[in-house]
């Protein structure tokens, strides 16, 4: 089908009008209040999809942890006595959750500033003429996000990406979940490379996603993508199964199929991204339900097992 922004982007408020998921984030984690159109009340509150793939184990999470400890003990061993051993052991401990910690405030703020930058971009139907840096405060200025956005800006160039949506919360009332879907938008992919010396004067189809360099035969697919945004130093299994549940519940509540699913790893160093293609995200949702599931009979069993209950029960 041909893709039209004005047609998407109707659709999207149709089935899925802003207020329709409100965040009820706690302490305990993420989680998302969804509204019964008919009632117009809150009935249900869903945890997050990330929550519920914290059952997949990082391995690199538990060594980068035992490293950071031992790294600070050899570091301060002449500093450890008697009487200050168990403080010691106890900073040691806290590292690498400071170190993570502070990663984390770092990719949530890259996610801001995007978010700002793309959110007036699509009020106003083009391009900002304020540079993607401009959005970060001068009280924040950080060159792990100045990286970052360099890094999002040649992607958005290079790949000549146009964003119809950012920060959409989406969600599944069969596997009693929600999350945030980062972005969609149209991007460019080259079917056809043609001359590079060509200054390409594209013809749009009127009829499908394709335009055509008359010149030197140049083919470009005008492609739907969800776009999820990454700031981690590293690719993580779970990342491509939360990304396709997301691809999962959008088409479900709005009828739309991407044409893509891409993960957007934006570098905090060296103004580089990389791209992760989910290739099959129909395939991915299935397995990823089944960890869904997986992760609600882990509660089931905790609430089962005799050694959390207050009163052991007689068999």
């Amino acid at each position: 089908m041909k893709w039209v922004a004005e047609e998407i982007i109707a659709r999207i408020n149709e089935t899925l009008p802003e207020g329709s998921v409100v965040p009820q984030h706690t302490d305990e984690g993420h989680f998302y209040a969804v509204k019964d159109e008919t009632t117009g009340m809150f009935p249900v509150v869903y945890p997050s999809v990330t929550g519920k793939l914290q059952i997949i184990k990082d391995e690199s999470i538990a060594n980068f942890k035992a490293n950071r400890a031992l790294d600070y003990v050899f570091g301060h061993f002449k500093e450890f006595t008697d009487e200050n051993i168990m403080n010691m052991l106890e900073i040691a401990s806290r590292q690498s959750s400071d170190i993570l910690e502070d990663a984390g405030g770092i990719g949530g703020q890259v996610h801001e500033y995007r978010e700002e930058y793309f959110k007036d971009w699509i009020k106003e139907g083009k391009r900002p003429e304020r540079d993607i840096l401009s959005y970060i405060p001068e009280e924040k200025y950080d060159i792990r996000a100045v990286s970052a956005l360099r890094a999002l800006d040649k992607f958005i160039k290079e790949k000549n990406y146009v964003p119809l949506r950012c920060e959409m919360l989406v969600y599944s009332h069969e596997l009693k979940t929600a999350g945030t879907l980062d972005d969609l938008g149209f991007i460019d992919q080259e079917i056809i490379p043609g001359n590079s010396e060509c200054n390409h004067d594209l013809i749009e189809s009127q009829k499908t996603n394709f335009s055509n360099c008359l010149k030197c035969g140049r083919k470009i697919k005008r492609e739907l993508i969800l776009l999820d945004l990454k700031t981690s130093n590293r690719f993580k299994d779970h990342y491509f199964f939360q990304v396709a549940l997301y691809f999962l519940f959008f088409r479900k509540i709005t009828g739309l199929k991407p044409d893509r699913c891409i993960i957007l790893k934006v570098d905090k160093e060296n103004g580089q991204y990389k791209i992760e293609d989910l290739k099959k995200p129909s395939k991915l949702a299935m397995y990823g339900k089944y960890l869904v599931k997986t992760s609600e009979g882990i509660d089931y069993i905790k609430s089962l097992r005799k050694d959390n209950q207050r009163k052991v029960l007689k068999v």
